[in-house]
């Protein structure tokens, strides 16, 4: 989700949530999918929500009414962990361009030609 807003970051993560727990339809699905399909990042985070999803629903009917602390909670889990892998792969990016730009400054690496 690299070059998004923080609002925008928000707002996929919030569409891709309710897609997976089905609360779209119609046009919203479709745009949901098609966030989905074009982002291995958004892939990811479908498959973390649906696997949320399964684990509160398995905790849903062992327990006849799962605390709303405990949703909450695995909720708000979920939302910390992909900020922390975006703000890891922010980062990762970072320090590689870095690096790059450090090494070709000290010419341990050349310069790439443009052109014929």
């Amino acid at each position: 989700m690299r070059g998004l807003s923080e609002e925008q970051r928000w707002t996929v993560l919030e569409k891709i949530g309710a897609y997976a727990a089905g609360d779209l339809e119609g046009e919203e699905a479709r745009e949901a999918e098609s966030l989905i399909l074009k982002s291995e990042d958004h892939q990811r985070l479908a498959e973390s929500y649906a696997r949320l999803l399964a684990t509160l629903s398995m905790l849903g009917q062992e327990s006849p009414a799962a605390p709303e602390a405990v949703v909450s909670y695995a909720i708000r889990r979920a939302y910390v962990a992909s900020f922390l892998r975006q703000a890891e792969q922010f980062t990762r990016g970072l320090v590689e361009d870095y690096l790059g730009a450090l090494a070709l400054y000290l010419n341990l690496r050349p310069a790439r030609q443009s052109g014929p």
